[in-house]
C-alpha cells in the first residue's frame, strides 16, 4: 500500500513544492520511496511502501510507453493471471509488479479492465494524448481517495491531511460537524469544507482543459450475485475454499508477512488457513511469521483462546499488555487517524506489528459486515421467523413518500407499518450536541442505497440489510479506520474475507445458512469446527478490538479546560464555548465536551505536521529527471 495525491491548478501554474509536501504529509503510507511527475497543469504525487518487486523498477509514477502514468495504491491480488493474458496479447512487462499489470490493463480494455480486478485500490492514470486523468476506487471502499476543490485547486489524496498544503488551513465544515461517520460515508461528504470522497466503485474523469468533471460507476455487486447451493454443508465447504484461496492469493509478497490473534472467530479463522497453507504449500518461513500478537486489554474475554489456538499450531505468540490510553497522545492519534473515536488498540497493534519487522498483515475484518454481526439476529431472523421485522419497528423515517413506498413493498410492509431502517441523514443523527455547535442543516441523503433501490426490491430482507450494512457507509468508515491505524505504521493490511468472490458468497448466502440456532456465522464456525476450541466454536459474543474510552479524572479534566481555554477554541466560528463551558463548570455532559476537544486537536495537529514536514529533495531531483 502506498500513497497518492495529484494537484489541478486552476488559476497558477504548477507549484512543485506543494506535492512535495503533500508527498512529505504521506511518508508514513510510503517510507521507502517518492516521486511526482508534472504535466501541463496537473502534478503527480506518489509514496511508495515497497511489498511487490521492492526494486527500483517499482517507483512511481510508472508508465510504460510515455502516454499512461500512473500513480497506484493497494493491490491486485490476481494480477499474475492478468500478466499471463496481457502477454499473450504481446505486452511487454519490465517489472514484477501489479503497478505495471493495471497499466496495461488499462490500455487495453480501458475502464472495462477494473471488472477483471480483485483487489482493493485507489489510482489515478494520467493519458497525456488526450489530456485527461482517471481516478478510480475499488468496489469495496478500502483504499481510500479524498477530493478537495475551490477555487484556485482540484485536487485528491488518501488522506485529508495533505489538503493543509494547498491553502494553509483546513476548516470544519458546521453542517457536518455533529452528523455520524456513517450517513457522511454514505453521501461521500465529510466533516471538513470543500473535501469530499470518490465513493467506492466509482471512477472520476477530469478533462484537464476544461475542467469538466464526470463520476461513473463501474461496480455492481448486486448484478455479479454467484449461484450457490442451497444445502448448508455444499455451502460450508465452497466457503471453506473460497476463502483457503483468497488466503493463499494474500500471502504473495516479497516483505515479511505475519497476523494478530484475537480469539475471536474471524482472526482465528485467518490465522487457521494461514498456518494450513504454510504445511501444504510447503512456504518458506523467512518472510512468514506466523508468530502471532495477542493484545491483551481490559475488555477483551478470549486471549485464552488466542492462546491455545498459538499453541495448537506450536506458535510463539507474543502478547502485549495494553494500557488504557492517555489524554497526551490525543492529537497525535487524532490527527494520525482523521477519526475522533480512541482507536488506540489498532494504531499499537500495527506498531507492535512494524517493530517485528512486518510489512504485510493478514486480519480478520470484513467477516461481520457479510455474514452478520450478533446484535443483527432480530434483521437477519426475518425470513426465517416469519418476518419478525413487524416486531421490531422504530420512529425513524425514510426521507419522502416514494421512498416509503418503495421499501414498503421491498420488506413486505403493511400500510400501517414503519420500515425498521432510516435512509434520512439528519444532523447529530449520532453524537447529539447541536447546541455545542454554530451549526447549519444538513441537505445530504443516502445517495448509495437510493442508486440500488430498484434492484434490491428483487432481493430478501436479509440480503438487502448485509448490502445497506456492508456497502452503505457504515463499513466505509470502519475500512478507513483500519487503513488508517496500519497505514500510520507503514503496516499493509489484507483482508481474505474481502475478496471479491468471498464478499459476494457472502452477501448471496441465504439467512438460514448465516443464523442457525441462534448462531451467528453459522457457516463460518461450521467450516473451522474441527480446528477450533469448543470455546471458540461456540461463543455469541463479539470479540473484537473496541474503542477505548478515556478516564475523567484530574489530568484530563484539566486539559480539557485548557482546550476549550486556548484562544483559537473560544473565538472559533465552530464551537459554542458558552454552552460547552458553562456544561463543562458543572462537569455535565463531559464525553461530548471531550469529543469537541478531539476535533479541535484534530486541526491543530494537521498543522503541526504541516509545520514539520521537510521536503524530500532527494524526490525532486529524480523526479525532475523523470519529467525532463
Amino acid at each position: 500500500m502506498c500513497g497518492i495525491n495529484g494537484i489541478v491548478f486552476k488559476t497558477s501554474k504548477n507549484d512543485v513544492s506543494k506535492i512535495l509536501k503533500m508527498n512529505a504529509l504521506l511518508n508514513h503510507r510510503g517510507p521507502d520511496d517518492s516521486g511526482f511527475i508534472s504535466h501541463k497543469n496537473l502534478l503527480l504525487g506518489h509514496t511508495r511502501l515497497s511489498i511487490i518487486d521492492t526494486s527500483n523498477l517499482g517507483s512511481q509514477p510508472m508508465s510504460v510507453d510515455g502516454r499512461y502514468w500512473i500513480i497506484y495504491n493497494g493491490e491486485i491480488y490476481n494480477y499474475k493471471t492478468l500478466r499471463e493474458e496481457l502477454m499473450v496479447k504481446k505486452y511487454k512487462f519490465y517489472s514484477n509488479t501489479d503497478t505495471e499489470v493495471v497499466l496495461n490493463a488499462y490500455k487495453e480494455w480501458g475502464v472495462n479492465s477494473f471488472q477483471k480486478f480483485n483487489g482493493e485500490w485507489s489510482f489515478a492514470i494520467l493519458d497525456k494524448k488526450n489530456n485527461e486523468v482517471i481516478i478510480c476506487r475499488d468496489g469495496i471502499g478500502y483504499k481510500p481517495c479524498y477530493i478537495f476543490e475551490n477555487n484556485n485547486f482540484f485536487a485528491f489524496s488518501s488522506e485529508i491531511k495533505t489538503f493543509y498544503t494547498l491553502e494553509n488551513t483546513i476548516e470544519f465544515d458546521n453542517n457536518n460537524l455533529g452528523i455520524s461517520f456513517t450517513t457522511l460515508n454514505n453521501c461521500s461528504k465529510t466533516i471538513f469544507k470543500n473535501v469530499n470522497q470518490l465513493t467506492q466503485g466509482r471512477y472520476l474523469k477530469v478533462n484537464l482543459n476544461n475542467l469538466d468533471k464526470k463520476i461513473v460507476r463501474w461496480d455492481y455487486p448486486l448484478k455479479n450475485l454467484p449461484k450457490i447451493n442451497s444445502g448448508f454443508k455444499e455451502n460450508v465447504n465452497d466457503y471453506f475454499n473460497l476463502l483457503y484461496e483468497s488466503t493463499n492469493l494474500r500471502l504473495n509478497s516479497d516483505v515479511k508477512t505475519g497476523t494478530s490473534l484475537s480469539g475471536g472467530l474471524d482472526s482465528s479463522s485467518i490465522f487457521t488457513l494461514m498456518n494450513l497453507i504454510e504445511k501444504n504449500e510447503k512456504l518458506g518461513e523467512n518472510d512468514l511469521d506466523l508468530n502471532p500478537i495477542i493484545m491483551n486489554y481490559e475488555e477483551m474475554k478470549t486471549k485464552e483462546d488466542a492462546v491455545q489456538l498459538s499453541k495448537k499450531f506450536k506458535r510463539d505468540y507474543q502478547i502485549v499488555n495494553f494500557k488504557k490510553m492517555t489524554a497526551d497522545n490525543t492529537m497525535d492519534l487524532v490527527s494520525s487517524l482523521e477519526v475522533v473515536e480512541e482507536y488506540f488498540i489498532q494504531f499499537e497493534l500495527y506498531k507492535r506489528q512494524k517493530e517485528k519487522g512486518i510489512k504485510v498483515s493478514l486480519d480478520g475484518h470484513g467477516a461481520d459486515e457479510f455474514l452478520g454481526y450478533p446484535n443483527w439476529i432480530p434483521e437477519l431472523s426475518v425470513d426465517i421467523y416469519n418476518d419478525i421485522a413487524n416486531n421490531f419497528k422504530t420512529i425513524n423515517k425514510f426521507g419522502n413518500t416514494q421512498n416509503i413506498n418503495k421499501f414498503k413493498r421491498l420488506f413486505g410492509l403493511g400500510e400501517q407499518e414503519i420500515a425498521p431502517i432510516s435512509f434520512k441523514a439528519t444532523p447529530d443523527l449520532n453524537y447529539g450536541f447541536k447546541s455545542y455547535l454554530y451549526t447549519g442543516n444538513f441537505d445530504g441523503g443516502y445517495q448509495i442505497i437510493n442508486d440500488d433501490l430498484e434492484d434490491l426490491e428483487n432481493f430478501s430482507y436479509e440480503l438487502c440489510f448485509t448490502y445497506l450494512m456492508s456497502y452503505c457507509g457504515w463499513f466505509q468508515f470502519f475500512l478507513s479506520k483500519w487503513d488508517r491505524a496500519s497505514m500510520s505504521n507503514s503496516v499493509e493490511v489484507r483482508m481474505p474475507f474481502l475478496d471479491n468472490d468471498v464478499r459476494l458468497f457472502g452477501l448471496a448466502l441465504s439467512g438460514s445458512n448465516k443464523l442457525k440456532s441462534s448462531f451467528t456465522k453459522s457457516v463460518l464456525r461450521e467450516a473451522f469446527k474441527e480446528y477450533f476450541p469448543k470455546r471458540m466454536y461456540t461463543q455469541q459474543f463479539k470479540q473484537g478490538l473496541t474503542i477505548q474510552n478515556i478516564d475523567y479524572d484530574e489530568k484530563t479534566i484539566n486539559l480539557i479546560s485548557e482546550i476549550i481555554n486556548e484562544a483559537e477554541f473560544k473565538e472559533s466560528n465552530i464551537f459554542n464555548f458558552k454552552n460547552i463551558n458553562d456544561d463543562f463548570i458543572n462537569k455535565q455532559n463531559l464525553d461530548k465536551i471531550w469529543l469537541l476537544c478531539k476535533y479541535y486537536l484534530m486541526t491543530k495537529g494537521f498543522k503541526n505536521r504541516y509545520d514539520s514536514i521537510d521536503i524530500d529533495l532527494k524526490a525532486k531531483e529524480k523526479s525532475n529527471l523523470l519529467n525532463s
